[in-house]
């Protein structure tokens, strides 16, 4: 038995907290102890935890509600292993998830490993949702990690007050510290498995818009928020100035005089304060703002061409040849199908699946299920790269 402390938070999920906990017990390198976390609304998961019966030391703490990098924190102030392990209540790790992870880490001399989780999918729906936005293969996952105590407490503990993204927060400041991660491309076998993706589109999207709120004010996905920041304020310089004239009249509650000033204003204002603020602003991004700014100005570029293409190009005259009727409408499906067309077979086939069971039809239905959940979750992107903005 090696000196193990396994960490599983949990919130309301007994029957997979039971799966967990079980495996976790019956691993062919036993923990010496599994710290439980518990912000469950009634006893369920504390009469789980009196129903075992085993050798291994099972230390159960009842807490108010916390998010998992809370719950992550709490376990790892009660943990007395000199290794530290982690699990949440829907992962469950195959019977020699630790003996892997143990033999990689000599084998590549490295300090921390990574969790290898790979989504099981049942119903329709979910194996829709695996192929937009998990893929057949295993992820890189804070669950299944496994780390040495003395080495994590060198790192930033979990960032506290968030609901999602902290654990991708964690593993970048690992991957940026002087600890040595195993190699992405091992563990070679799957070691852990969740299979309890959401089974309805609503409950579906609102997970995802929630989630991404909450990871707005982590400090990840960095070049996706500043790509939705870039297109929303797109979306702005073209509405701003039409506004007075979309809603009518002087009379109606909508109607903002000298709008398109006071937009100019507002922003020429808060790009000074953003200077003032953080004078070292320059200094951090400039080789990320530079080559980012190329990017964005081709897609700027590209969407006034078809705005004004037959404005300018055309005069608004129907007969010419380069006239295009509907122009703008067709920039912005030619966007929407990119989008889909990303989702539905790109991103699929990258991560696991194959073309014969894309087509001819399932892309179609992966591919909207998949713009969907980038649309809810753009606010979330939108509010990130403005915080980030703020940020230390």
């Amino acid at each position: 038995m090696k000196n193990i402390s396994i960490i599983i938070p949990t919130y309301n999920f007994s029957d997979t907290t039971e799966k967990a906990i079980s495996a976790a017990i019956n691993q062919t390198i036993r923990p010496s102890e599994l710290i439980i976390i518990d912000s469950s609304e009634d006893n369920s998961i504390s009469n789980l935890v009196a129903s075992f019966n085993d050798d291994i030391s099972i230390i159960y703490l009842k807490v108010k509600r916390l998010f998992p990098g809370e719950a992550r924190n709490k376990g790892i102030a009660l943990a007395k292993g000199e290794w530290i392990a982690f699990l949440d209540s829907k992962t469950v790790p195959v019977q020699d998830w630790l003996e892997c992870n143990f033999k990689n880490l000599e084998k590549y001399k490295a300090d921390v490993i990574f969790g290898r989780t790979q989504y099981l999918a049942d119903s329709a729906f979910q194996k829709s949702l695996r192929a937009c936005a998990y893929g057949l293969q295993a992820i890189e996952t804070t669950p299944g990690s496994l780390i040495k105590k003395s080495d994590l407490l060198k790192i930033e503990g979990f960032q506290e007050g968030v609901r999602s993204g902290e654990d991708v927060r964690w593993r970048n400041a690992i991957k940026t510290s002087d600890l040595l991660v195993c190699p992405d491309v091992i563990p070679e076998k799957i070691t852990l498995t969740y299979n309890e993706l959401p089974n309805r589109l609503l409950p579906t999207l609102k997970r995802f818009f929630v989630y991404q709120l909450h990871g707005a004010m982590v400090n990840i996905q960095n070049t996706t928020k500043n790509i939705m920041l870039s297109f929303f304020f797109i979306f702005l310089t073209i509405l701003i100035p039409k506004w007075n004239a979309i809603v009518g009249s002087q009379a109606s509650l909508l109607y903002v005089p000298n709008i398109t000033k006071i937009y100019i204003s507002f922003l020429a204002v808060s790009v000074a304060l953003i200077f003032l603020l953080k004078r070292d602003l320059i200094i951090r991004y400039t080789n990320s703002i530079l080559s980012f700014s190329a990017g964005i100005l081709v897609i700027g570029v590209c969407f006034f061409i078809a705005f004004y293409w037959n404005e300018v190009i055309a005069g608004w005259v129907e007969d010419s040849v380069w006239y295009i009727p509907h122009v703008t409408k067709i920039y912005v499906c030619t966007c929407l199908a990119g989008s889909i067309i990303y989702r539905g077979i790109y991103f699929p086939l990258k991560n696991g699946f194959n073309y014969s069971e894309l087509f001819p039809f399932w892309w179609i239905k992966v591919g909207f299920l998949g713009l969907l959940l980038d649309l809810v979750k753009a606010p979330g992107y939108i509010l990130g790269a403005i915080f980030k903005l703020f940020s230390k």
